[in-house]
């Protein structure tokens, strides 16, 4: 509850006495009079300014029981506001003394201003029950654990145990079996419960990707009110194109890593190998980057097979490889060149994975890239203070420099990628989609490419290479 949401007779009356109003101030007393109060030994070692401010000491102490209490943490929402809420449950139950989940929709969108999906969690965490919900129940339910909470805490209460006080990724998946059984663009979906299964999971998934700091399975309260999650979920709502909420949602999203994933797990066991993930990006990661990988050095893999990578060590993977302006990115691919793992990368460190592109670089007879010049350029872009010397905090400082940074060290594919860019074609895609993060462009690039293969090869066609992109087509 906020303290505007107080009465000012409230914020003034003392629970201990309610009677009483504020203290009257002590009036101010001569320093002839303060220092008869004090014994004489000690006032005779006291200066003026000692004895005055040891009997307002004395006075504060004395006189802290009459300070009128100013900020109650349990006190009951204002009247006005009560009324309303008691209104709008009166009016939604009516005469009823129980309603089913279509009814108490209205409860948990006018009221608790959450997202319409989670009407079902909040009928259960009320009685246990989704089937139906009595008056009684939900008024005790909303007065002891609802009430004085804002819709966003609101939402991170019935979506995290009782007993908790974090969201664990087993609590989201209720939330999603409902979303695939009512959300109109998942409708599709129903006919194919594995995908539904795997639409979930890659959605929970992205979720703790961006909240979970940690990398614990422990979203905090901390992390949640910082998110964008429940603003997402409100949308969601209210969007029946799931595609147009990118962040998390988006079938399109789930679909390109689904399919990246699958390309990549040659026997479809849904654990890839070092062999397999090497082909990734048409081979474009570095052999001394596959081999940090998959020594654990980045991340600790959830697989349960040694030297395997799971699905859910894969979308971490590539939520951090195509989209280097995340926090969680950066600090991936920072421990990747950080060999020492000193908190700092050195151009030694650099210069070691640097060399193996710049042998692959001349076995193509592809003009190399002078590696001091590239040192240079990163010395001007993150400004450290010793001469190659590059901490975390100089790339968290300059996220849109970490990309370069990155793939200069780590892709011959992007390396190449950047050196050829066309700065228009760069400038023209950032106007057409200037919301879009790196992340966007990269699956809507995918998304586009996987469904002109699919369509080629149910012409009995097959699509080779990578997609030429005509500027005057892309406009249109």
């Amino acid at each position: 509850m906020t303290m505007s949401g107080m009465s000012q007779s409230a914020l003034l009356s003392s629970p201990n006495k309610k009677s009483q109003g504020p203290s009257t101030p002590p009036r101010a007393d001569s320093f002839h009079e303060i220092k008869q109060r004090i014994p004489e030994d000690l006032s005779q070692s006291l200066t003026q300014s000692q004895i005055i401010q040891k009997k307002l000491y004395v006075d504060e102490v004395q006189n802290y029981d009459l300070v009128p209490q100013f900020y109650f943490p349990t006190q009951e929402i204002n009247l006005q506001l009560q009324q309303e809420q008691n209104k709008i449950i009166n009016e939604i139950f009516g005469k009823a003394e129980n309603i089913d989940a279509n009814h108490f929709e209205q409860i948990t969108t006018n009221l608790c201003g959450l997202c319409k999906y989670l009407t079902r969690i909040l009928m259960t965490a009320v009685e246990g029950t989704s089937n139906k919900i009595s008056k009684t129940a939900f008024i005790k339910y909303w007065n002891q654990q609802l009430s004085q909470k804002e819709p966003k805490q609101r939402c991170f209460h019935i979506l995290k145990k009782a007993k908790n006080d974090f969201i664990q990724f087993d609590d989201f998946k209720p939330f999603m079996k409902i979303l695939l059984e009512q959300h109109p663009g998942l409708e599709f979906l129903q006919a194919t419960p594995e995908f539904q299964e795997r639409y979930a999971e890659t959605v929970i998934h992205r979720i703790f990707f961006h909240l979970c700091r940690k990398d614990n399975n422990k979203i905090t309260w901390r992390d949640f009110k910082s998110s964008n999650l429940f603003d997402i979920l409100d949308i969601l709502g209210k969007e029946d194109d799931i595609n147009k909420i990118r962040q998390y949602f988006s079938y399109e999203h789930f679909y390109v890593i689904y399919c990246k994933f699958w390309e990549l797990d040659g026997d479809h066991d849904f654990h890839i190998s070092k062999e397999d993930f090497s082909r990734y990006s048409s081979h474009g990661l570095s052999r001394k980057v596959v081999d940090r990988i998959f020594d654990q050095v980045p991340r600790r893999f959830r697989s349960q097979i040694d030297q395997k990578m799971s699905y859910e060590d894969f979308i971490y993977f590539i939520l951090c490889e195509e989209d280097k302006t995340t926090i969680q990115s950066i600090e991936y691919w920072f421990k990747i060149i950080d060999l020492d793992d000193n908190g700092i990368i050195t151009g030694f460190e650099m210069d070691y994975f640097y060399e193996e592109l710049k042998q692959r670089m001349d076995y193509l007879n592809h003009e190399p890239i002078l590696f001091h010049d590239f040192v240079c350029q990163m010395v001007d872009l993150l400004h450290p203070e010793n001469d190659i010397l590059f901490k975390l905090s100089h790339f968290k400082q300059n996220l849109t420099v970490c990309g370069v940074f990155f793939n200069f060290l780590t892709n011959l594919n992007k390396l190449i990628a950047y050196e050829n860019r066309d700065p228009f074609q760069v400038r023209n895609d950032i106007v057409d989609h200037p919301d879009f993060t790196d992340w966007d462009r990269f699956a809507f690039q995918e998304y586009v490419r996987l469904a002109m293969e699919e369509e080629n090869q149910e012409q009995g066609e097959v699509f080779e290479g990578d997609i030429v992109w005509d500027n005057e087509d892309s406009k249109q």
